[in-house]
């Protein structure tokens, strides 16, 4: 039985899922890289080939495309409808800065202002007449002096054509120019350098939802503490009320622990006389006001509220996690073994175990066994 959704897995871990990530927003990510050669590489022998297939000066994509001819470059051209679908326009993270000016595109690409000028004028770009005119074209040093040579498909006739014309002048000519190659940034990073990981992470946050759990994954304990942890954050731990839910018959549904309530996951993580004694005695032995909570998700966020640096409320954190792991086991004992609740063993049992997983996966100095269960930790994490 699937308790959490595929699409919670995949969804990233800063908007509370695991971050396993979509193989398909992998692929696109990757594809776009050839985006950014073609921008970068203009002499490379590859970029001369497909220019010479697919150039039509009747296309204004940004880069060149002819749907009609088959291939891995079709493919590769339809990435900005790919992108649209998710509200992502792939031409508006490439920028250039322009100094030759001889492989940017005047009109397409994103070299004067916050957009590309066609997006800027689109009345102007209907009177060009060569669409795919580059900036070397249009924009001519003279003895020192810019000058702007157009060329419309008529005459302008209006007073706005006049006055769009002005206002272009201002942008081109007041956009500075430097010395030496074209430069093209990725706006995406702030290094200005493509990066598969970047536009993976937009691609992933547009198409995503924050699952609304705050849940933070915790590196001190091992992944099977926090992926239970997480799915008790979502409510998608199996217990028998969950169960009873899907029309899984498992008779009584009262807690297996303390026996007076159904147990959902805010009974038997919180409300449980059991659960109530753990956390009262984690919070004498950490030496922290008392562990208070309504639900799970409070819960899981309560060691937030303590007032020490990022190490202690990480070590309050993962203390946490594995007492929500031990009480689990110990509902699975009482539940499948019939064993008997012992709740000075489940203490002892986290104070074990969270001694073992955090002393070799923190990066905490050393620490002894009795500075552990005397809690003196003070000089270890400040």
């Amino acid at each position: 039985m699937s308790l959490v959704a595929w699409e919670n897995v995949m969804t990233p871990k800063d908007l509370g899922g695991v971050g396993v990530g979509s193989l398909k927003d992998a692929n696109l990510a990757m594809l776009a890289k050839w985006w950014w050669r073609f921008k970068t590489d203009p002499n490379s022998l590859w970029r001369k080939v497909i220019w010479s297939i697919h150039k039509n000066e009747r296309s204004w994509n940004p880069i060149p495309g002819k749907m009609s001819i088959a291939g891995p470059w079709k493919q590769i051209g339809k990435l900005s409808k790919e992108f649209g679908k998710y509200g992502l326009t792939l031409a508006e993270c490439f920028r250039v800065i322009p100094r030759v000016g001889d492989a940017v595109a005047f009109w397409k690409d994103k070299w004067a202002g916050n957009e590309s000028l066609k997006d800027m004028f689109p009345t102007l770009f209907e009177l060009e007449r060569s669409k795919n005119v580059s900036v070397a074209e249009r924009v001519k040093n003279v003895d020192g002096t810019l000058i702007l040579n157009f060329s419309w498909v008529r005459q302008l006739t209006s007073a706005e054509e006049a006055d769009n014309v002005q206002s272009l002048s201002e942008v081109v000519l007041g956009t500075a120019r430097e010395q030496g190659p074209d430069r093209w940034l990725w706006e995406m990073d702030g290094s200005g350098t493509f990066s598969v990981k970047s536009i993976k992470d937009a691609l992933q946050h547009a198409r995503f939802l924050d699952l609304g759990n705050n849940f933070e994954w915790n590196n001190w304990v091992p992944i099977k503490i926090n992926f239970l942890a997480w799915r008790v954050s979502l409510d998608r731990a199996p217990t028998l009320v969950a169960l009873a839910h899907r029309n899984v018959h498992v008779g009584q549904l009262g807690c297996r622990l303390c026996e007076q309530y159904d147990e959902d996951s805010d009974h038997l993580f919180v409300g449980c006389e059991v659960a109530q004694f753990i956390w009262d005695s984690i919070s004498i032995w950490c030496r922290i006001s008392n562990i208070y909570a309504f639900t799970v998700k409070d819960l899981l966020g309560w060691y937030k509220n303590v007032q020490e640096n990022n190490a202690w409320r990480k070590l309050i954190y993962a203390i946490m996690q594995v007492a929500v792991w031990v009480i689990w086991r110990s509902r699975n004992e009482v539940t499948f073994n019939g064993k008997q609740v012992n709740r000075e063993q489940m203490v002892n049992e986290i104070k074990h175990l969270s001694y073992l997983w955090v002393g070799c996966r923190s990066r905490l100095k050393e620490v002894s066994w009795e500075e552990w269960c005397n809690f003196d930790m003070s000089s270890k994490c400040l």
